[in-house]
């Protein structure tokens, strides 16, 4: 049993680290489709906003539609759709197929979050803190290597070479999940085959009316991510003056860089000091490092970069380990699908919205100061989330 636990802990991080390469690919290339096409700011943000529609809308479907294909099922569905769809982009010149292709790409994409996190969950009750940050462990890693490849890859070579190298390394990681990825959830059940029906007896909001404040306070928080991977390199070259490609993708891998540790061990101490008081601390570095990118002079840039990266990994990791442990197993699925679209949905809002602030107030600025104060904004919501513990006191 261990040794099952431990590989399904190694594939789903592997599987979230992929997802985040994806997520990131079109915010990396896209200085070059910008320039390749003479794109206004407002034209990039609604090509990177038609990928983030469907990667949010669909999480919520993702999730239901596992109950009848089973988790591994669809996770394998949407990374077969997510790597055609952008080996397709790598092979057109035409405007409107992007878009279409980047719709499809982020329908693939939607599938794994609502999917992976329920799935490691009902193996680590205990601990599951800091497998949580495991988990976003391999996110990050992905993270990181998405610029440290991607950029690299675009320069020397060009975005479509780049789009396709990605694209057949997930259709053969699809292959290999087939083959090592099980289901997990009959033998839980058999474990423990009163669970379900003991759980299944609560209903009400009071059951999972704490989940659903924990979704509206972390909303705010997840702003700030969606922007700033929508715009950090855009950011770095037009308003930083780093105008090489490949010192801007490395710059923006700083950005994800501090989540290799923070996630195991800000979700180990949510373990230990309980995830609302985790969390609350987080919100506040990320809210302050937003801030500092405005501020700081361009040769420290990279100090803001890695507390956001910090502070933003760990709340991840941190963020999913609490929903799942205020969350009954029947509602899982569902909630955690509904917290993923509202969570990637964001993007969608504040891609186009940034990319306006841009465009009229002729800065990035402006732009990071909202998102932080935004940040902020959902401590007091925080603050109303009962866990066990004082919902029984």
């Amino acid at each position: 049993m261990e040794t099952h636990k431990s590989l399904l802990l190694v594939l789903l991080s592997t599987s979230h680290g992929m997802n985040h390469i994806y997520q990131l690919l079109i915010p990396i290339i896209i200085p070059k489709i910008v320039d390749e096409y003479q794109l206004s700011i407002i034209s990039a943000a609604i090509l990177i906003s038609v990928f983030s529609l469907s990667y949010s809308l669909f999480q919520l479907p993702s999730g239901f539609l596992s109950k009848i294909l089973g988790r591994k099922n669809v996770i394998l569905l949407g990374f077969a759709v997510t790597s055609v769809s952008f080996l397709a982009v790598g092979f057109t010149n035409d405007m409107m197929l992007f878009t279409v292709l980047f719709f499809l790409a982020g329908f693939g994409g939607s599938t794994y979050h609502p999917n992976g996190m329920p799935l490691l969950s009902e193996f680590y009750e205990e601990n599951r803190g800091q497998a949580a940050g495991f988990h976003q462990t391999g996110g990050s890693l992905g993270a990181i290597i998405a610029p440290l490849v991607i950029g690299p890859l675009a320069v020397f070579f060009n975005w479509r070479f780049a789009i396709i190298i990605l694209s057949i390394l997930g259709i053969v990681f699809s292959i290999c999940l087939l083959f090592l990825l099980k289901e997990p959830r009959q033998q839980v059940l058999e474990k423990n085959p009163t669970s379900e029906i003991n759980r299944s007896k609560k209903s009400g909001f009071k059951t999972y009316g704490p989940s659903l404040v924990l979704i509206a306070a972390t909303m705010t928080q997840s702003l700030g991510i969606r922007g700033v991977d929508s715009f950090a390199i855009l950011y770095f070259q037009m308003g930083r003056g780093i105008t090489n490609l490949i010192e801007a993708t490395f710059l923006f891998s700083t950005l994800k860089i501090a989540g290799l540790f923070s996630g195991p061990l800000c979700g180990r101490l949510s373990d230990v000091f309980g995830r609302k008081k985790t969390v609350a601390v987080l919100v506040v570095f990320e809210g302050v490092s937003l801030y500092l990118l405005t501020i700081v002079p361009t040769n420290i840039l990279i100090a803001p970069c890695l507390i956001f990266g910090f502070s933003t990994f760990g709340l991840l990791g941190t963020i999913d380990a609490f929903l799942a442990d205020i969350t009954p197993w029947e509602y899982m699925t569902a909630v955690f699908g509904l917290h993923f679209t509202l969570s990637f949905f964001n993007q969608v809002i504040i891609t186009p919205i940034f990319g306006l602030i841009v465009d009229y107030s002729k800065s990035f600025d402006l732009g990071f100061v909202v998102l932080s104060a935004i940040a902020f904004s959902g401590l007091p919501i925080l603050y109303k989330v009962k866990t066990k513990r004082e919902s029984i006191s």
